[in-house]
């Protein structure tokens, strides 16, 4: 296939990615949720000075993700659609990244390969499968479009890839650290080989500023470095293999620990931040198994797996609520390319040395079971779409591979057994390109159908962002007073609106990083209002709760009380108890819900 062709077909499959990531990206999602506000908090921070690897807040957050977003902010403002931008940008990086790491990682073998298939199909006075659908594209570079092409019309990525969590920062260096890794060992010349040792050691260091759960990448990197090393002992010898890759091995440990200095540095200094919440979720946890460990992982390995096929996270943030994580369309070829890779993975790892050709199985099976690790070992709000992020890449190569596979078989029965006459096998062959044709539009189709018409239209979906909340801001900011405006909202909640009415996040007074904030700005412009929690909402003036005055001096005339969309039933004993307080201004979503409601003391 010429090069440009394949530039055109990689070219259409990034667009569609794009278009799934960005198109209406300032209206869906529907807002900021607090997870992801409490990011824009941070930010505050970083623009005051306090620059760090790691954050506290919200049991500890790696910080690599807020430094991007503070990009965004700078940009485009404290908004969602700063937020939500960035992030897509992030998961068109990962696209990007997943073509680069397919192509390289079946192209290892690829020459001798294809020798094979044409001296096969030259005998059998045949086409090759790759020659029929593509014009004869190389198996490395059609298994890199389709494993590209599958990610980028899937609704679990696109969900993600719109949702402003650090984690999804995952993929990309995962993928990255594992591109560089290979790339240092099919590198032509030496300082290429130097050059790729640097990168897979800042990568590998980077990606444990991103999320908790990329750790698991450690043992997966020592078995995929260790293994084909003791198989090349035995036919090159211990010294020359030495002498070829410790120097790169120690380029790679620099340059790691370099990058890893300063986060190591944090977590020596704060050693309880190391573990964060995960203990708090772990199976291991007897508050969580109930004694049953084994029962418990059993469990959560099931609903974990079965994601892929049958019922997906119900969150609306981490997926399409309910739906299978992989298409109906796929998921089969999932399962296949699964057990395919399971195989080589067997075969490779009792004799590397004489079936190095499975070294890709090997690998993708690795990859997809170590990253399977993070969500089988915690029970909470399984399955979790968020947490198996890291097997995102994995799971679309191994896809790739098995439809690759099938439709080789496929069409290597049909043309051999039996011999049909030329017009037959015309007929096969333009059979076969109409199903490429209905396959390439069915995805984009179904994935437009789920995401921007079913979940663009689901009220739960916009509540799940806390849309009424980015509502709630442009009002305070607009009409609120920290003296006379009480908003009814949970602390959890808050962080919100707390970052969406912050007017300058570059704070004058010096302030503890573990307060919120919003909580010391001199601007009087900034956090233009009181929280009061919704439980408190109806009680009389001057209540006292933990020995302060909930309601500062009490309500007097021409004070405001702004309802939620959360606590919007609270209103019901507010005004039983204020009687004097009248609706002064109510704002209802598309779906006819009042997401605000404000009411005036008379």
């Amino acid at each position: 296939m010429k090069i440009k062709k394949l530039h055109i077909l990689l070219g259409i499959t990034m667009l569609l990615g794009i278009f799934f990531r960005l198109y209406q990206i300032g209206n869906m999602p529907g807002g900021l949720f607090p997870d992801e506000a409490a990011n824009g908090l941070d930010i505050n921070l970083m623009q005051q000075g306090h620059l760090q690897p790691f954050y506290e807040r919200g049991n500890g957050r790696e910080a690599l993700f807020f430094y991007l977003l503070w990009g965004g902010v700078e940009l485009f403002g404290r908004s969602p659609f700063a937020h939500h931008f960035v992030v897509a940008l992030v998961g068109i990086v990962a696209l990007w990244l997943c073509f680069l790491l397919t192509r390289l990682l079946f192209g290892l073998n690829e020459e001798n390969e294809e020798n094979v298939e044409s001296i096969r199909t030259i005998r059998a006075g045949r086409k090759s499968f790759s020659e029929i659908v593509t014009n004869h594209i190389s198996k490395a570079n059609l298994l890199a479009l389709l494993a590209t092409f599958l990610m980028a019309t899937n609704t679990w990525h696109i969900v993600l890839s719109r949702t402003a969590f650090r984690a999804n920062l995952i993929p990309v260096f995962t993928t990255m650290t594992f591109l560089a890794m290979l790339a240092v060992v099919t590198a032509k010349t030496r300082s290429k080989q130097y050059l790729w040792s640097v990168l897979f050691g800042a990568s590998f260091a980077l990606g444990f500023y991103t999320y908790i759960a990329y750790r698991v990448i450690v043992p997966l990197l020592i078995i995929l470095i260790a293994w084909p090393f003791f198989g090349a002992v035995k036919t090159q010898g211990f010294k020359e293999i030495v002498k070829r890759y410790v120097p790169l091995l120690l380029a790679a440990i620099v340059s790691f620990v370099i990058v890893i200095a300063p986060l190591a540095k944090y977590f020596y200094t704060h050693p309880g931040s190391f573990v964060g919440r995960s203990g708090q979720v772990s199976v291991f946890n007897t508050a969580i198994n109930h004694g049953d460990l084994k029962g418990t992982i059993l469990e959560v390995s099931r609903l974990s797996f079965l994601a892929y096929f049958t019922e997906g996270d119900l969150n609306w943030r981490h997926n399409i609520s309910g739906m299978p994580f992989l298409s109906a369309i796929i998921s089969p070829f999932f399962a296949l390319g699964l057990l395919l890779v399971l195989y080589g993975a067997i075969r490779y790892l009792f004799a590397p040395n004489k079936q190095a050709k499975y070294f890709p199985e090997f690998f993708l099976a690795g990859w997809f079971a170590s990253f399977l690790l993070p969500v089988i070992t915690t029970a909470e709000g399984i399955p979790h779409g968020l947490r198996s992020i890291g097997t995102i890449p994995a799971v679309f190569i191994i896809t790739a591979f098995g439809l690759y596979k099938i439709s080789h078989l496929v069409w290597h029965v049909v043309t051999t057994y039996p011999h049909g006459s030329p017009r037959m096998e015309h007929l096969v062959q333009s059979a076969l390109k109409l199903l490429v044709v209905c396959f390439a539009l069915a995805l984009p189709i179904q994935s437009y159908a789920n995401y921007f018409i079913f979940a663009g239209n689901s009220p739960e979906n916009f509540y799940a962002f806390r849309s009424d909340l980015t509502v709630v801001s442009e009002y305070l900011k607009q009409f609120g007073n920290r003296q006379t405006t009480y908003l009814i909202l949970d602390t959890f909640s808050v962080q919100t609106v707390d970052y969406l009415t912050t007017v300058d996040g570059k704070y004058s007074c010096d302030r503890d990083p573990n307060y919120r904030p919003t909580e010391c700005i001199d601007n009087p412009k900034n956090k233009p209002f009181v929280q009061i929690d919704p439980e408190d909402s109806w009680r009389p003036a001057n209540y006292i709760k933990d020995g302060k005055n909930m309601w500062i001096n009490g309500l007097v005339q021409g004070d405001k009380v702004v309802f939620t969309q959360s606590s919007i039933f609270d209103i019901k004993k507010f005004k039983a108890n204020h009687p004097s307080a009248t609706l002064e201004q109510e704002t209802r979503n598309k779906f006819g819900q009042v997401v605000l409601a404000v009411y005036r003391i008379k």
